[in-house]
């Protein structure tokens, strides 16, 4: 697991450099225990199999084959074949066939975040038991040398080799390789990387290892977000992530953050709203998933034209628009939301539908009815585009479905409003006591459940809905279900802000970093409450709600101004929409073209 060490001596009162241990991989294996895996192959699902920083991976050398991969680590037997040797690679960005990602060693979070706010890889560890000589090697997307070592193997137990590495002549390292050499009888266990990360505060840094996750899988060149990091630019994009991408660089790029410039969030702004712009739409629905095809994008198959995505992406995208300046743009994303054929989504017990199929016309038959904040986004967007409308009550107002953490918390990611008890005008509910009920609930299960655990000791929580233990299925946790065992962390983060006391919710974080929950490439997908493992893939979706999470965090921290929030309440659109839930919603909306129509 992780590890941190300071760089430097700390004045009083001033941040300083800290080296953290970032694993490239981890060799444990999370696989779905009910799939048979045929012996002899090494055969890898690119869409479950990956690093722990976002990109690829394989095996390499005549005897890749022989190499053995177990529960918790990799053993290569050539000790019988004296001319044979075997490895593996790791692409350090994106996919190794993509040869315009590289990792810079001394700017090594993406190239849009400043540079007083990258930090330096400046050592790769790897841990490794046996006898034998395994060979390290820094290559460049031209399978160029940049760096190289070896270190000899005679150790019964597993031991952790460290190695510096000169951080300016790596300015674009495409893979980390190791190789076991001829004759060698060993096994690896861990590699890793030794990152610098410059002076800053923990409220600082918790947001921006949380931003550099969601922009890792932001495309540049076309503007949509990956799903996952690690799979291929335009094979699976998020629309409604994309809009927390968007959100969250115009929140980086606040004078008190400064992890991106103004100029930067504005031309993602632009870049993003022309991009989807051009997708086809059902009914005026955005696609939740999309894929390139023939150099544009379309739906992706088998997904669905989706109401809340929709709203995700639109309310994000508005407020963004909003902080930022940039009034036609704010203006024209108002207009796409009124554009929405609602009356055609509409189910016969007045709901809307949760969207269409992929061909833009069946009606699904599921609707928006259950309390929560999914339901809220969606009765904004449509009170955005109808300030009149008024949709019929939610079912068990609330009451989130199996106390799943997510539900009581999304709509604050992006509106103020809820953090009052005054009891809601459509369902009678106070907000912030049933938010502040469900952290207790949370905060409260693991002592109860499962006393002896290690999250429980550490004083993690977070049973939400996410991934599941293998990262090929939906898993849906919460404090209403019994004998739970699968964090989702992004929760603890979404929640964070409810804390009377925010400094409680950094000292946690770091407690994570230091059980290598936290690292520097972000939180991780889930974990298991006994310690004994975690799902260390990057997704988009809960990485958009941990960036949201950690900046309005930051700010109740340093009580200063919310800037969503601020734009929340700037916003004529919003407030107008907002009235469904508070009549004399509070606000300083701007009037005319600036940000409605």
């Amino acid at each position: 697991m992780g590890a941190a060490l300071m760089l430097c001596g700390q004045a009083a009162g001033q941040p300083a450099a800290r080296l953290v241990w970032q694993p490239v991989q981890e060799y444990f294996i999370r696989r779905d225990e009910t799939q048979q895996v045929q012996a002899g192959t090494k055969r890898l699902n690119s869409f479950t199999a990956y690093t722990h920083i976002g990109s690829d991976f394989g095996f390499h050398g005549p005897a890749e084959h022989e190499i053995e991969w177990l529960t918790d680590e990799i053993v290569v037997h050539l000790g019988q074949q004296p001319e044979a040797w075997a490895g593996m690679w790791h692409s350090l960005a994106g996919q190794a066939r993509n040869a315009s990602r590289v990792m810079d060693f001394t700017k090594a979070y993406p190239p849009q975040i400043t540079p007083k706010h990258q930090p330096r890889v400046n050592a790769v560890m790897i841990g490794a038991s046996g006898r034998g000589k395994i060979k390290l090697e820094i290559k460049s997307p031209a399978d160029e040398l940049r760096w190289t070592q070896t270190v000899e193997v005679n150790e019964v137990n597993d031991r952790m080799f460290v190695l510096p590495v000169p951080a300016e002549t790596l300015r674009d390292a495409k893979v980390l390789v190791w190789t076991a050499e001829s004759g060698s009888e060993v096994k690896v266990s861990t590699l890793r990387l030794g990152i610098e990360i410059p002076p800053m505060p923990w409220d600082t840094y918790a947001f921006l290892a949380s931003y550099a996750k969601i922009a890792r899988c932001y495309s540049i060149d076309t503007g949509f977000v990956r799903d996952r990091a690690h799979i291929e630019e335009g094979a699976f994009e998020s629309v409604s992530a994309t809009g927390m991408y968007v959100l969250a660089s115009a929140a980086a790029a606040q004078e008190t953050l400064g992890i991106v410039t103004p100029d930067y969030a504005r031309w993602v702004l632009a870049r993003t709203h022309e991009a989807v712009k051009k997708l086809k739409t059902g009914h005026g629905l955005l696609p939740h998933f999309v894929h390139r095809r023939d150099n544009a994008y379309c739906i992706h198959p088998g997904t669905e034209y989706s109401t809340v995505d929709t709203a995700i992406y639109a309310q994000a995208m508005l407020l963004a628009a909003t902080m930022l300046g940039e009034h036609r743009i704010a203006a024209e994303l108002v207009q796409q939301m009124q554009a929405i054929q609602y009356d055609l989504l509409r189910l016969p017990d007045g709901h809307l539908s949760h969207g269409l199929a992929d061909d833009g016309i069946s009606l699904l038959p599921h609707g928006w009815q259950d309390w929560g904040g999914e339901t809220a986004l969606v009765m904004l967007m449509e009170g955005i585009a109808d300030p009149q409308h008024r949709p019929p009550p939610m079912r068990t107002p609330g009451k989130p479905w199996q106390g799943t953490g997510f539900i009581p918390e999304i709509q604050s990611l992006f509106h103020p409003d809820f953090d009052s008890d005054q009891p809601d005008a459509h369902d009678g509910v106070r907000w912030l006591s049933v938010r502040k009920t469900m952290l207790g609930a949370q905060q409260a299960y693991l002592p109860k459940r499962w006393p002896q655990s290690s999250a429980a000791r550490d004083g993690i929580y977070s049973l939400s809905a996410g991934e599941n233990r293998a990262g090929n299925g939906y898993h849906v946790g919460g404090v209403d279900l019994p004998d739970q065992k699968l964090l989702h962390p992004h929760y603890l983060l979404m929640s964070a802000p409810l804390h009377d006391k925010p400094a409680e919710v950094y000292a946690l974080l770091e407690r994570m970093e230091k059980a290598g929950y936290f690292p520097p490439w972000g939180m991780v997908e889930n974990l298991d409450v006994d310690g004994r493992g975690y799902l260390p893939m990057e997704g988009a979706l809960n990485a958009g709600f941990e960036a949201l999470g950690t900046y309005h965090l930051f700010t109740r921290h340093r009580g200063i101004a919310d800037a969503i929030y601020d734009a929340s309440l700037k916003s004529a659109p919003v407030r107008d929409a907002m009235r469904l839930f508070y009549p004399q919603a509070a606000g300083t909306a701007e009037v005319g073209g600036a940000t409605g129509p």
